[in-house]
This record gives C-alpha cells, structure tokens and sequence, in this order.
C-alpha cells in the first residue's frame, strides 16, 4: 500500500516536472526567435547607430544643434583652425583658397556665419579622428543626413536627408559602436592638432580653453575633467573613458527600452502566425503522457542562441527545435484540432482552427484563445535567457530524482 502511494507520487511528481519543461522550453523558444527577429529590424533600421548617435549629441552638443554629418569634416577642420590659430573664418576666400582658420574655400562660409551656426561637437568628433580610430575614415563626408535639434532625451531625434529614398541607407551606414578609448583619443586629437610630439595636459587645457563659443557644452565638460586629472595626461583619458562610458550605459537603456517594444511586437505576430498557445499547449502536456515525455526529451536538448551564432544560423537553431516539438506532437500551427479531427465531426473553419468550439460556448473559447496568446507574449517580457537558465534548472532537479527514503532500521 505505501510502495502505491510512493509510486503515484512520483508519476505525478514527473508529470508536473515534465509540464513544468514543456511549458518553459515553449517560452524560452519563442522570447529567443522574437529577440533574433528584433536584431535583424535593429540592423534594417540602423537602430543601434542611430542611438549612438543621439547619445553622443546629447553628451557633447545638449542636443541643442543641429548636426549635418555631410559637414563633419569641415566641422573637424574648423574647429582644429579655431585652437591652431584662434581665428574666425571672415570672409569667403576666392575659389580654391584657404580660410584664416584652415577651413578649404569650399567649406568656409561667407561672412562666417553660415558654419558657425550648425557647428557641431559631434560632427567635429566623426568628422576625422572618431571614424580614423574606427577604421571608418571617409565614411562621413558622403553623407547627407541631418539630425534636428529639437529631442526628448532617451528618445531619437528626428532624421532627415537629401531625398526620402536614402535616409534608410544613411542611417544603415552609421558606426554602431565606438569603444571609450577611441572617443578618448578623438578628443584629445580634436582638442591638440598637429602636436609634434605626445600631448601634455598644457597643451590639452589651453586646445580646451581655444575651442569656439559654439561649443558651448562640450568645453565645459572637458574642462572639469581636465582640472580633476591634474598634470597627468594618462589619468585625463581615463577620466574622458569613464565619462563617455557613463553615459552610454544610459544610452544601452534607451536602446533595450526601444527594442523591447519591437520585441513585443515581434512576439505577437510570431505567437498569433504559428497559433503558440500557452493554455492549448499546456494542456496537452498535462492530458497526453507521451506529447509530454516527447517534449521533455527535445526541452533537454534546446539551447539559446550562443554569442557566437549569426541570427541566420540562430534563426536556423530555433526553427529546427519548433519543428521537432511539432514533430513530437506539441499543438503549434493552425492545424485542425483533435475534437474536429474525429470522423463524422461537424466543424466550421474556426472550429477546426480551435477558435469556435462545435459544442457550443464559442464565446468562452475565444476568450481562452486569447488568454492564451497574452500569456505567450507576457513570457516574452523575461527574455530568452532566463528561459533558458531556468530549463537548466528544472533539467537538472529532474534528473535528481526524489530523496530516496530512508531505510527502516
């Protein structure tokens, strides 16, 4: 009698175990296929590169300009004429001449108005030695997009270009990632031009104190760094790193805020195409012993996508273990259900689709498909990677067993 109950306890403690598997093993399979659909529309719209870029705006301009990134490298050239010389473009030189500030004919402005008014730190940091470090040199003068002014911090200020058809392709070519020491030594080749030798904190402060009232935002920044690292070049670079770091640890949370949207949307479209229903699969996990143990089987061998994989061959992965779930009898796609699969069954579509129920209370029906669905891209909110820790998890207690009982004496 005792050795029953013992018995029944672990079927049911091996069923609810492998439930428990299906059920995450579904949600970890489909919050990792909604984040990969999310990085290839991040990598279609340039998304990253447009975050680093309102990011570094706000950081050196305030958001307060404009920045033409088609001007970059006048920009550049303006601002090292500025420190070199200390002098304002005046007058437009005669074609093929050179400005008093260093600036080519063709990029000084008249009366020097023109560039002075939508002179741009940001512009001035990517027009030369940020792209330089980057290995990018010459990627930013092609361009024609320009960023307004006017924006919401944590938000992407709005974009424009030449014409409509490339401002796709303009924001698609924009760097997605510029390392701390790379913005580190972009302005310190930004603030000390043409130095001989290796930059000293004096020529550091006095490039600083040379930069032009434009850049109003910039220069105060940069002189508190520089007053806190004190006579030692290496430790102002360090002070630049951390400051720049800082702040793109903001811009990292405007961005997931961003894509955790499109993952949303992402997951709705995947859970209602492919019919993922947590209450019709969990279920089926629960009523059929042998869906269940085939799932737990496949659960067991499902990863997430390594940092290694391309979203092609992550994409791949994932479509391979939804296929073999299916194949293993898990209710995934807008097959014909059981109840109308039966001979002589009468069903409309949305009753063989599981929508409309043949026996009456479609309503109620409907309102499981869709608790269903919300509790799908609910899952979603976690992300692949806790789902995936916690199959794991529940992997590895499975294997574990029960305590055996202890022996009586």
């Amino acid at each position: 009698m005792l050795q029953g109950r013992v018995l029944g306890v672990a079927v049911l403690g091996s069923g609810i175990a492998d439930l428990a598997l299906g059920l995450v093993f579904v949600f970890g399979v489909t919050a990792a296929f909604a984040s990969a659909v999310t990085e290839l529309v991040a990598r279609f719209t340039g998304l990253r590169g447009a975050y680093l870029l309102s990011g570094l705006r706000e950081l050196v301009d305030g958001g307060g300009v404009s920045t033409v990134l088609g001007q970059a490298g006048q920009d550049y050239q303006f601002v090292q004429g500025m420190i070199s010389r200390g002098l304002v473009p005046a007058v437009q030189p005669a074609a093929g001449g050179v400005s008093a500030a260093g600036v080519p004919a063709a990029a000084a402005p008249a009366a020097g108005l023109v560039l002075a008014g939508t002179l741009s730190a940001t512009g001035a940091l990517l027009g030369g030695p940020v792209l330089r470090s980057q290995g990018m040199a010459g990627q930013i003068p092609g361009r024609t997009l320009t960023v307004a002014a006017a924006g919401t911090t944590g938000r992407l200020p709005k974009m424009t270009s030449a014409t409509a058809w490339t401002l796709w392709s303009q924001r698609r070519s924009l760097p997605s990632y510029i390392s701390p020491g790379s913005f580190a030594e972009a302005v310190i080749d930004l603030v000390v031009p043409g130095a001989g030798g290796p930059a000293t904190m004096t020529s550091i402060q006095a490039g600083i104190s040379a930069l032009p009232h434009e850049l109003s935002v910039f220069q105060p920044s940069l002189q508190a760094l520089a007053k806190n690292a004190g006579d030692d070049v290496t430790r102002f670079r360090a002070c630049v790193e951390q400051w720049y770091d800082a702040h793109m640890d903001r811009v990292s949370g405007w961005y997931k805020r961003s894509s955790a949207k499109i993952t949303l949307v992402a997951g709705l479209i995947i859970v209602v195409l492919l019919n993922i229903n947590a209450l019709t699969i969990g279920r089926t996990l629960y009523s059929q012993n042998a869906v269940s143990a085939a799932i737990s089987a496949v659960a067991a061998k499902g990863t997430d996508c390594g940092a290694a994989q391309g979203q092609q061959q992550c994409l791949a992965s994932l479509q391979a273990q939804i296929s073999a779930a299916t194949t293993a009898g898990l209710p995934v796609g807008w097959g014909t259900v059981r109840d109308c699969a039966v001979p002589g069954a009468r069903c409309n579509w949305l009753d063989q689709r599981g929508i409309f129920s043949r026996h009456g209370n479609s309503g109620w029906q409907l309102v499981l498909v869709l608790a269903g669905f919300l509790i799908m891209i609910i899952a979603l909110v976690p992300g692949a990677q806790f789902w995936f820790g916690l199959l794991t998890k529940l992997g590895a207690l499975r294997a574990t067993g029960p305590k055996p009982a202890t022996p009586n004496s």
